[in-house]
């Protein structure tokens, strides 16, 4: 089954992230959420009844952002699989991550310290900083707002009417790289 993109709204009515519209069903089943608008043509289907999927969701609560120790999945979504020093698009297998301090010299497992690489650059960099190797970054890293990891990670998913439903709540650009 497609899974289809549902923009999840807090109770301030801010874009917090993105849900699947079977996960956003779920949650409209559940009285969990209060939906803000449903798909015009996507439908979930049960044995006996067909229902609107939702677009946009809003929950009862105050979310906060990304706050958590980034995991090397979201680093590499963060960087949209591009290496930070060549710009090369790198595949899941093929990504490395770079401290820019180095562990050894103290460098601490937070998102400004973290960039994807491949693994060339990585090799090259060794047990240095970007400076003493000589390479420069090609975008400085910083910690993403969740709703940017959830762009980055949606966006091969994204249709005219998630689009329409994203600058309704005021996000205008689809280019969501945080880098």
């Amino acid at each position: 089954m497609i899974l289809y993109p549902t923009l999840v709204l807090d109770k301030t009515y801010t874009p917090v992230t993105i849900f699947s519209h079977k996960k956003a069903f779920l949650l409209e089943l559940l009285n969990k959420c209060e939906v803000l608008e449903h798909y015009e043509r996507i439908k979930l289907h049960s044995p006996s009844c067909e229902f609107p999927a939702p677009l946009v969701i809003k929950i009862p609560v105050l979310f906060r952002h990304w706050q958590s120790s980034p995991t090397r999945r979201a680093l590499f979504i963060r960087d949209n699989f591009t290496c930070a020093y060549c710009g090369k698009t790198v595949k899941d297998n093929e990504a490395t991550v770079d401290h820019l301090v180095p562990k050894s010299r103290g460098g601490k497992w937070e998102w400004e310290n973290l960039v994807t690489s491949c693994s060339e650059c990585n090799q090259r960099k060794g047990n240095r900083t970007p400076k003493e190797a000589g390479m420069e970054l090609l975008f400085k890293p910083k910690r993403p707002s969740t709703i940017q990891i959830a762009l980055n990670r949606w966006k091969s998913k994204f249709n005219e009417e998630f689009l329409r439903a994203l600058s309704t709540y005021g996000i205008r650009s689809i280019n969501v790289s945080i880098g």
